[in-house]
């Protein structure tokens, strides 16, 4: 993506003047960043400040910050598979500047792995690996099988990741209440969360089931807006780590389709790193042990990143905690050192252990009792524990009332306190979820008989019948 595209997807200057200053830049020659700040689209300073955050496209083999032999290793068996390449698509699949393509393709040459073959390609000549060539390719593929976008250094990702910490964004009220939109949340509850998201520290979400954890959670990550590069892969002893996944990363924009310029005027930035939003990543009954270490891929010989490794910047959401198969205390035990160091260290399929940061927003939601689920010790690491409380009697009232305004339901006054009273008389305590259930419960009973959509007795008794076990 090129700096110009990311100030679209930013939604920072709309497309058509964006469009404008290119074409200026074209005539001129001047940089498109003075371009846009002579036209007030932006101040001198928000555009500094952006373009001082994305790391410049590397235009040498050493600029790239890893072994070379990597770089060559990806570039043989992209062309043992494809059979031949140009700058452009060698360019486009290793995730580098065509400047760069072409000065890899050049020192490709000098070492005699590849040579240029007759015959025009997209206006380009075509690459094709000599015998040599073809036997470093088949070295390389014993090694592993990745082909893709070239990686970046640990080194350089542990940096990338401090810069952009989710500690270094502050949030506002108003984006948290925007960000919970439709539900309904209290005043109090509002600004539990927006401390806690803006303090960037562990938290605990508990209650009684129905109201709303998950569903809070979930909408955590709305109230930050920065945008956070997230790498293809990184590479640690010569071993290959993916971490952008396109389920998880909202990439920012669409790929440039316009061929990237190779002069002065390119306003790209390193295509190793994917603009994102900060990523949402969330785990329930399923999470293990497992699935929070390198994930070694034994035909491919490379490895998927955890899941706190993809949600790096982000927030990690541990869903409906003490009912994974895996015993509580020992997912607390994994993530002590993390939450106390905000480091984290992972091994190799070698034996070999690295450090990596730890950063992100560790949010744990659970129905069950914290006292039964933690000790006093791990309590102690969770700064912000926000109980999450069912509805008043008056707030589930109007709750009732607009739902079944949404499902076309005539739900008279009389009626929601009968239901109220239903509830109550039960045992049960009211929750959030019963006041989106009932009207669509009757609704659908309306429906089926064909009877004109009004909550009576009968109605709400079918519902309630479903939804509090006897």
């Amino acid at each position: 993506m090129r700096f110009s595209d990311l100030l679209v997807a930013l939604e920072l200057v709309p497309r058509q003047q964006v469009d404008d200053a290119l074409a200026r830049q074209a005539q001129t020659g001047r940089p498109l960043g003075d371009l846009i700040v002579e036209a007030g689209l932006l101040s001198a300073r928000q555009v500094q400040t952006l373009q001082e955050g994305l790391p410049p496209p590397p235009d040498t083999l050493p600029q790239l910050g890893i072994d070379s032999r990597i770089v060559f290793d990806i570039l043989v068996k992209y062309l043992s598979t494809a059979g031949q390449g140009t700058t452009a698509s060698i360019a486009e699949t290793l995730a580098i500047s065509r400047r760069l393509s072409a000065a890899l393709i050049e020192s490709a040459r000098a070492q005699g792995i590849v040579e240029l073959k007759p015959g025009i390609v997209a206006g380009e000549l075509r690459v094709e690996l000599t015998p040599r060539g073809r036997s470093m390719a088949v070295e390389a593929f014993a090694n592993n099988a990745y082909i893709g976008p070239l990686p970046i250094s640990l080194a350089e990702y542990s940096q990338r990741v401090l810069r952009q910490t989710i500690r270094g964004e502050t949030v506002t009220a108003q984006a948290v209440a925007s960000a919970m939109q439709p539900l309904v949340v209290g005043e109090e509850l509002l600004a539990k969360v927006g401390i806690a998201a803006n303090a960037g520290r562990s938290i605990l979400l508990y209650g009684a089931p129905g109201n709303g954890k998950t569903s809070i959670a979930e909408r955590m990550v709305k109230v930050f807006g920065a945008m956070v590069l997230v790498p293809h892969c990184f590479e640690v002893g010569g071993q290959i780590v993916k971490v952008f996944d396109p389920s998880v990363h909202r990439r920012l924009g669409a790929r440039n389709d316009r061929p990237l310029a190779a002069s002065l005027l390119a306003d790209e930035f390193d295509p190793r790193w994917v603009p994102c939003r900060r990523p949402f990543v969330a785990a329930g009954g399923e999470l293990s042990l497992d699935m929070l270490d390198l994930k070694f891929e034994e035909t491919a010989r490379f490895y998927e990143a955890p899941l706190h490794v993809k949600a790096m910047n982000g927030v990690l959401l541990i869903d409906d905690f003490g009912r994974q198969l895996v015993r509580p205390e020992a997912l607390l035990n994994r993530w002590v050192v993390p939450m106390d160091r905000r480091i984290d260290f992972l091994k190799l399929h070698t034996g070999q252990s690295f450090q990596i940061p730890f950063d992100q927003l560790l949010v744990f939601s659970t129905n069950l009792s914290p006292r039964d689920l933690m000790d006093p010790a791990f309590l102690r690491r969770l700064p912000y524990k926000i109980h999450v409380a069912g509805p008043s009697v008056e707030d589930f009232a109007g709750l009732l009332h607009a739902n079944a305004a949404e499902h076309g339901v005539e739900y008279p006054e009389p009626a929601i306190i009968w239901t109220i009273e239903a509830i109550q008389r039960h045992g049960t305590m009211l929750a959030y979820y019963q006041a989106t259930e009932i009207p669509q419960q009757v609704a659908d009973f309306c429906r089926f008989l064909g009877r004109p959509p009004v909550a009576d007795e009968s109605t709400i008794g079918f519902a309630l019948g479903n939804l509090l076990v006897r």
